[in-house]
């Protein structure tokens, strides 16, 4: 992750492809303590500095660095038994050599005695808060000023934990009770989520969701909540023409795909090549053959010259609704990466609406919270592009927008049991 700047998920899947490792049950174990370390970074380095400085800290190399950030989440945070921290250095001994732990032993027996609570209580807010919730401070003041403390601090809590996991089933309704029961045999447990037909809750799984035999026929795909919603909103019709940016990995193209039979003409769009091969895969798994794939950029005119019925714009963002599933996202976002992601989207926007046919629709969604990539996105798409008008979304589950767009819609985490999500339907005037 720190090498080469992947997901936790990406690296961990890199990471035991590398080293040979096939064992489920030692994956299954293994990726929360990765996930757990990585979500509490700021607590975990503030604590490892008050021990020692944070030069020395910085200077200690990869992998005695990150040992002893997973013995402090191991140890304070995970709240282990002495007997079970004591193992686990134990075989950091084993595997990095005993030598090479021999400058932090003093460390290890300071974490060991280490007591929290005494530890925040010596903070001030925002500070305490950023360290009790696992987020940045200057993110916390942030959400204070823009929520209001009491509606900031439940959303800042529920990023300590990852949102329910949701899969969308890809068989007709009548197929799909049929397919619960498969599902139950290979140990997967289901439950329908109100109001959005199609989509279920995974309640609970005895087995990596991708390796069920369902999963490789294409029956489901694993989709949040929030993405679901936003590809029903724009409800695509058989026979139109729908522009997909930032395609990647391809949850929303084979949901579009799934909701017209598989026919609908769909233009997909993204600038990774490495996202995109991973979009084939989904396709070809979904079993999609009416979605085309186009490496571009989407902050630069189009290479397809004509209009659609119906575009989706889901462009690269801070992913401050996503933070309780992709922890890693939280201390790769500043002030500076949310400015230039607010001015990609506002590109993206400017270039896709020239796209959408008069009568057409635009449906612009992201994973985060923040008006700047939201309201106010709509709000200037709106000022420069006239002809757009919001139009109310059909389902609304979740909130009203911000700035007085009550036809937009916004879910939290901690009100909606998933990703923190904004959607915006739009529709182009003849």
């Amino acid at each position: 992750m720190e090498l080469e700047g992947l997901s936790e998920r990406l690296a961990f899947t890199k990471t035991t492809r590398q080293l040979g490792i096939r064992n489920t049950d030692s994956m299954r174990a293994a990726f929360p303590l990765v996930l757990e370390t990585v979500r509490a970074l700021n607590l975990i380095d503030r604590i490892a500095t008050s021990f020692l400085s944070r030069d020395t800290f910085e200077d200690l190399d990869l992998g005695k660095r990150n040992f002893l950030r997973v013995f402090i989440w191991w140890t304070v945070l995970r709240r282990s038994s002495r007997e079970d921290s004591v193992a686990l250095l134990e075989a950091a001994r084993h595997v990095l050599g005993w030598k090479e732990l021999r400058e932090l032993e003093f460390v290890f027996g300071k974490v060991l005695a280490f007591n929290l609570g005494r530890f925040l209580q010596n903070t001030q807010d925002p500070e305490r808060t950023a360290l009790s919730t696992l987020n940045r401070t200057w993110f916390v003041s942030y959400c204070y000023r823009t929520f209001g403390r009491d509606f900031a601090l439940k959303y800042l809590k529920a990023t300590l934990t990852a949102p329910p996991t949701y899969i969308r089933i890809n068989v007709s309704e009548n197929g799909q009770q049929s397919l619960i029961r498969k599902m139950e045999e290979e140990r997967v447990r289901l439950g329908a989520v109100e109001g959005l037909n199609g989509l279920f809750q995974v309640l609970n799984s005895q087995k990596p969701l991708t390796l069920t035999e369902a999963y490789k026929l294409g029956l489901f795909s694993i989709q949040d909540k929030s993405s679901y919603l936003s590809t029903l909103v724009a409800e695509p019709k058989k026979g139109e023409m729908v522009l997909d940016m930032c395609a990647a990995p391809g949850g929303k193209t084979s949901h579009v795909a799934t909701m017209t039979g598989d026919e609908a003409t769909i233009y997909s769009i993204d600038l990774s090549r490495r996202r995109m091969s991973v979009w084939k895969k989904e396709m070809r798994r979904c079993k999609v053959s009416c979605a085309t794939p186009i490496i571009a950029d989407g902050r630069q005119e189009l290479p397809i010259d004509r209009s659609f019925d119906l575009v989706l714009v889901d462009p690269p963002c801070t992913n401050s609704g996503a933070f309780g599933k992709t922890p890693s996202m939280k201390w790769q976002m500043t002030p500076d990466t949310f400015r230039r992601l607010c001015q990609i989207q506002s590109n993206m926007l400017c270039v896709t609406a020239q796209a959408v046919k008069p009568g057409g629709r635009l449906v612009y969604s992201t994973c985060s919270i923040t008006p700047e990539e939201n309201e106010l996105q709509i709000e200037q798409l709106m000022r420069l592009n006239p002809e757009f008008k919001l139009e109310r979304q059909v389902p609304f589950v979740g909130h009203g927008g911000m700035r007085g767009l009550d036809k937009c819609q916004r879910l939290y985490p901690h009100l909606d049991g998933c990703n923190g999500y904004f959607i915006a339907l739009l529709r182009k005037e003849d």
